[in-house]
């Protein structure tokens, strides 16, 4: 099940969890009132008046339903607020995957963000979070799993940003000893990430070298859907395809220890630093990884489910001749055909 995201067909991208919530909250509240049943029954058979009893018991149940279906609420409330503009400058400038969507992906890309800085917590350590760090860290969630309109980032809930890179016992700074860009956390930080914020900004900024920090920590956490980072990625392999993949990986990190590849070496640390490399590699350079790899290439468009060949003639586009610029003059991305400035920019 392949979604080309070039048809843009990601507009109802969270209906399926709207519909999925209502559904379990319906459970629960169902299940509230075969709990509350017996214990009205109970209060009426001590003497209490049985429409008293059963208005609390409807209550209750109302009240569980109402609960569990707060969060749909509150994205909604997200969803309503205007995209702010320091946003969408972010985008224009330093995402490349975001400026050569259509205007109805960039649209689609748009409240993905916004949900996830709604929803998810990004935190400044020893430094003052801007707007940029914010949306880049953001964006490095959305573009992994840009081809699952109907994807939830259950596994993280916050995101912590260091002002340099940082060793294992988390101390940051710039010696020798600090060489840690990024991180999942696990144990008792299980739901958070790491970041440094010089790195998460250069891999942006340096769309043609296939290395990007937010992305690399991003893909450890699409192949963790399934519980283990493993390097094996079940959310876009079916199981007959476990065995052909961790082939090709064995085959690619050949090659890479045979300096026979422009994979970077990291790669060889393991299969899951394997599969974070490529991803990098995958989204920065997809024309170039389909040239140079292509049984990687395809194999990493079924995980993601996204064919970027649309998307990787524009990018090469771009490295050859420079990003376009964009400003208050520049045609709006919402595709309206009016100016920036005069358009979603008042």
């Amino acid at each position: 099940m392949e979604t080309n995201i070039e048809t843009g067909d990601t507009t109802h991208a969270f209906s399926a969890w709207e519909r999925r919530t209502r559904i379990w909250a319906f459970v629960v509240a169902l299940l509230s009132l075969a709990l509350w049943v017996p214990v009205g029954f109970i209060v009426v058979t001590a003497g209490r008046p049985f429409g008293v009893t059963a208005g609390l018991v409807m209550t209750a149940t109302v009240a569980v339903y109402f609960w569990r279906t707060g969060r749909i609420r509150r994205r909604r409330a997200i969803l309503q607020t205007a995209f702010p503009n320091e946003w969408e400058t972010v985008l224009q400038r330093d995402v490349a995957f975001f400026r050569v969507l259509t205007p109805v992906q960039q649209q689609n890309f748009r409240r993905q963000l916004q949900v996830f800085l709604g929803e998810k917590q990004v935190t400044g350590i020893k430094l003052t979070l801007d707007d940029t760090t914010r949306v880049l860290a953001a964006a490095s969630a959305i573009i992994p799993i840009f081809g699952f309109p109907d994807w939830e980032w259950n596994e993280i809930n916050e995101i912590l940003i260091y002002p340099t890179r940082f060793d294992q016992n988390f101390t940051f700074g710039n010696s020798d000893g600090h060489k840690i860009l990024g991180m999942v956390g696990t144990g008792s930080l299980n739901r958070l990430m790491i970041l440094s914020k010089p790195d998460l900004i250069s891999g942006f900024r340096n769309p043609g070298d296939k290395h990007n920090v937010g992305v690399h920590e991003f893909a450890h956490l699409v192949d963790k859907k399934d519980g283990v980072i493993d390097g094996v990625p079940r959310i876009g392999l079916e199981r007959q395809a476990v065995a052909p993949w961790l082939n090709l990986v064995q085959r690619k990190m050949a090659e890479i220890e045979s300096g026979r590849s422009d994979i970077n070496r990291y790669a060889l640390t393991n299969e899951a630093e394997f599969f974070a490399v490529a991803s990098e590699y995958f989204f920065e350079r997809p024309g170039l990884m389909q040239r140079k790899h292509p049984e990687l290439y395809s194999a990493l468009e079924e995980v993601f489910n996204q064919n970027l060949q649309t998307q990787a003639v524009k990018l090469s586009r771009e490295l050859l001749h420079g990003q376009p610029k964009f400003g208050r003059n520049s045609p709006c991305p919402c595709g309206s055909g009016n100016k920036f400035k005069k358009c979603c920019l008042d």
